[in-house]
């Protein structure tokens, strides 16, 4: 499939710090990949695929309402805060036919390294949240959408936890088991 993007340039530079007279040329493949591994991750392969069908074939979505919902009230918001932190240094760094440059402008200075890494953190904090309230919210919509829990032996299969950790936790509710013993929520 032909990659479709989630979210729209408007949405996109309205809800963040991302300024208007940056190019979308630069974006979109930071959009692609925050697309294709994070929200994927979050949404398994069978939904993720669905939805993007189902925008394909109408983009506004009028004829899919509950997805034009979860898009609208979830995705965007995830989608915003992963795509700003995935694009930071893409914005600091520019790849020229002289090598990597940093970017600069006579009446700005670019950000040190040490605190786009404090707001890539932050940013990914945000993200985090975000893919949770999605996560719950197809949990217990599961009869809405059937295919969160749909298992197919290729692709993704959807995360119950989307919060990172420097330090190791034991996953003892992870997806996996709970597709081979079934969906019984008391697993999670």
């Amino acid at each position: 499939m032909a990659d479709v993007l989630l979210i729209t340039e408007s949405y996109l530079k309205e809800m963040s710090v991302i300024n208007d007279n940056v190019d979308m040329k630069i974006l979109k493949p930071t959009i692609i990949m925050v697309q294709d591994i994070y929200l994927q991750k979050i949404l398994g392969t069978p939904l993720y695929e669905d939805i993007k069908t189902k925008i394909t074939s109408d983009p506004t979505l009028v004829t899919y309402p509950n997805e034009k919902a979860l898009l609208d009230t979830y995705i965007s918001k995830a989608l915003v805060w992963y795509i700003k932190m995935e694009a930071t240094m893409e914005f600091k760094f520019r790849y020229m036919n002289k090598g990597v440059m940093t970017k600069s402008s006579e009446n700005s200075q670019p950000a040190d390294t040490g605190d786009l890494k404090m707001l890539m953190d932050k940013w990914r904090q945000n993200a985090e949240m975000y893919a949770q309230l999605l996560t719950d919210y197809l949990r217990f919509n599961v009869a809405t959408f059937p295919k969160y829990y749909e298992y197919t032996n290729t692709g993704m299969i959807p995360t119950i936890k989307n919060y990172t950790s420097n330090i190791f936790l034991n996953d003892y509710g992870n997806y996996d088991n709970v597709i081979k013993r079934g969906t019984n929520d008391s697993d999670f």
